[in-house]
């Protein structure tokens, strides 16, 4: 298949998410250009709205960045709160968060297991202090408190412990903060927050690197192409390293009048290694361009893949382990960014369906529409 296309890519959900935050954080109107519409996103806004009208129970159905940063939001606004989700987010780990937040003086009970949604907080003021986060599973703890902090009157000092997971994350939280006026000081694994409160600013988010990604695998599996993703900026953030492996299966990454652009390149096809302990979100997205290249490579760093919205490990392994079957069904695993991964393939092996091709939605509402060429059915 040839290629040509131009593509607005959505905006970033985390870049969204984290505005709305320093937005409720510093009690002013969000001056945000190009806002997500991802469900993600509109999960976290209405969820906002919500508490900004004093509804007791807030359900965040499975948005697992709006769990972990409205955990803190609650405990330090004042109100008794329910946050729950749907019964895969109440599987997803809250444990560090949730003894942090107790250690700076929060009232959190976790109402059927601890460790777990749904929580019952009793907001009220807090301080701040020194508090140590375990890192290991997610970096949206850290980046949980962090957020909250420039507003404790003795701002924050936190100690990251464990395995530095996802760390491109909790650095767009911190430079997202600082384009806010916060004042934030890293010292190797020890991040010191003044109190110092938020002031508003106009802010642009940025095309979504983790979305790209799947534009990088349809020019992998194609003849020849030359894909233009509007809206992306070259940056250290998020999932950017998409380019740079991309490159040894054979896409190129070009950048004329800030419009990136995808073509194909000569590579040698031997045996690969990814490593996604900072970039667990591309693993859906690596492992079925392999797949469909058939191309050996040794994946490292997915202890964590198990904590998102499906078992991502297990997810692909089942799915991919269909290819020559025909016709392809694949099942969805609730999990937007396996669908994704998985609809590229058609144009490798012919058709294939989704039982629920609508989860996209959660971080790429337009993809399907976008993707019209793709051989999809629901």
């Amino acid at each position: 298949m040839r290629l040509h296309c131009d593509i607005n890519l959505p905006a970033s959900k985390s870049e969204s998410n984290r505005a709305l935050m320093i937005a409720a954080y510093g009690g002013f109107v969000p001056d945000i250009e190009k806002l997500s519409d991802s469900k993600d996103t509109l999960v976290l806004a209405k969820a906002l709205r919500q508490i900004r009208q004093n509804k007791a129970k807030i359900d965040i159905a499975d948005c697992g960045t709006a769990a972990r940063f409205l955990t803190t939001y609650l405990a330090c606004h004042e109100g008794e709160w329910l946050l729950t989700g749907t019964e895969r987010m109440k599987q997803r780990p809250m444990t560090p968060l949730v003894n942090a937040l107790r250690v700076l003086g929060a009232d959190i009970q976790c109402v059927d297991r601890e460790g777990y949604l749904p929580l019952r907080i009793q907001g009220k003021p807090i301080q701040g202090g020194r508090v140590s986060i375990e890192m290991t599973q997610s970096s949206q703890f850290a980046s949980s408190l962090l957020l909250a902090a420039p507003m404790w009157t003795q701002g924050l000092e936190m100690d990251l412990v464990g395995d530095l997971s996802s760390l491109p994350y909790l650095e767009m939280t911190l430079y997202m903060m600082r384009h806010f006026l916060a004042q934030v000081d890293v010292c190797d694994r020890t991040i010191k927050v003044s109190s110092k409160p938020y002031q508003k600013q106009h802010f642009t988010i940025d095309g979504d690197w983790s979305a790209a990604s799947y534009w990088y695998e349809m020019a992998a599996f194609s003849e020849e192409c030359e894909i233009r993703l509007r809206s992306l900026k070259a940056t250290d953030l998020g999932d950017s390293i998409i380019a740079e492996w991309m490159l040894q299966l054979g896409v190129g990454t070009f950048v004329e009048d800030d419009i990136v652009i995808l073509r194909k390149i000569l590579f040698e096809k031997r045996s690969l290694s990814f490593d996604f302990s900072q970039h667990p979100d591309l693993y859906p997205t690596m492992a079925a361009t392999c797949a469909g290249l058939r191309l050996n490579a040794d994946f490292t760093g997915i202890d964590n893949l198990a904590l998102k919205e499906s078992d991502r490990v297990g997810a692909m392994q089942t799915e991919l382990a269909k290819l020559g079957k025909s016709p392809l069904r694949f099942f969805s695993h609730n999990d937007h960014r396996v669908v994704m991964a998985l609809a590229p393939l058609s144009m490798l092996f012919g058709t294939v369906c989704f039982d629920h091709p609508e989860v996209v939605e959660k971080s790429y509402p337009d993809f399907w529409k976008d993707a019209s060429f793709l051989s999809v059915c629901g």
